[in-house]
């Protein structure tokens, strides 16, 4: 008695046959025999040499696409997918930069001084976007407990993207609770905030000091808005930095969250890789080791 293709994958799940055509096409790709770029067999050719139905060998094609290992297209098969070169994000325990700061955004550092007012006029004048905002917004579940705060109280998040040369872009996202911040409506001190790097950090540990510094690293697949963000392909991880600023009584003063590409990006420590661990690293050596972004 013949079998359909749904009755013939219900048998080859209970043997898992995907599992076993994903592992040896995986086995082969990160050995080498196909290179980054090549082809993999179609899959008729791996319906027969495997003696499965299609659904079964997509769903192993399927799970090397998710785990990044190939790309599929469409009419034209199954491909390789080649390694991206990855940079370095430092993490340092000296000269922590405030990086949601549009005066330290890397589009706007070469206008010196007066780089946040120069750009800021001059991308309004030619109706271009803006490579930061900010303002204020009521904490969800996930930033109130990053801060300690009640869901709704108010938190003033800043929020940039970086994108440096043919580096992936990177998203920068800055939490405070606006209560550390009463001056932030007044429009002389908004404009000090946005304009000198270190302002919005001295202001946050005046009377708070000394502040200690916690960086915490994790990874998920990437939303469908941070895809978007970021550039990233569908079921790509996304790597978040997440770097809390606490007083000497361990209470957050503000958050700042990196979002990166999994596969472009790696992470480093400073004291590891520095000839000098208390030394800050030059534009130069930034460059040579490949680093991105020191945080």
């Amino acid at each position: 008695m013949e079998t359909d293709d749904r009755t013939e994958d219900r048998a080859e799940d209970k043997d898992v046959r995907w599992r076993v055509i994903a592992a040896e096409l995986r086995a082969a790709i990160l050995d080498g025999r196909y290179p980054p770029g090549g082809p993999l067999p179609s899959e008729p050719e791996l319906t027969r040499k495997h003696g499965v139905s299609r659904p079964t060998v997509r769903k192993a094609i399927d799970t090397l696409v998710t785990e990044g290992l190939i790309y599929v297209m469409r009419g034209r098969g199954s491909f390789v997918r080649p390694a991206p070169e990855r940079e370095v994000i430092l993490i340092t325990n000296q000269d922590r930069p405030d990086l949601a700061c549009p005066a330290y955004h890397p589009e706007i550092r070469p206008f010196g001084k007066v780089g946040w007012e120069t750009f800021h006029r001059d991308a309004k004048r030619e109706g271009g976007s803006l490579p930061y905002d900010d303002g204020k917004i009521a904490a969800n579940r996930d930033i109130a407990i990053m801060l300690g705060v009640r869901n709704g109280h108010p938190v003033i998040h800043r929020h940039a993207t970086w994108s440096q040369g043919y580096s992936p872009r990177f998203e920068i996202n800055s939490y405070t609770n606006a209560d550390l911040v009463p001056d932030w409506d007044d429009q002389k001190r908004y404009h000090q905030y946005r304009k000198r790097i270190k302002f919005f950090y001295e202001q946050l540990q005046r009377d708070r000091g000394p502040v200690r510094w916690v960086t915490l690293t994790t990874a998920r697949i990437a939303y469908e808005d941070e895809r978007t963000t970021l550039g990233m392909d569908y079921a790509e991880a996304i790597l978040i930095i997440r770097r809390t600023m606490t007083d000497d009584q361990g209470h957050p003063l503000e958050v700042t969250e990196v979002k990166a590409a999994a596969n472009r990006y790696e992470i480093a420590h400073g004291a590891e890789i520095a000839d000098d661990p208390n030394g800050l690293f030059t534009p130069e050596e930034l460059a040579e080791e490949g680093i991105a972004l020191v945080i």
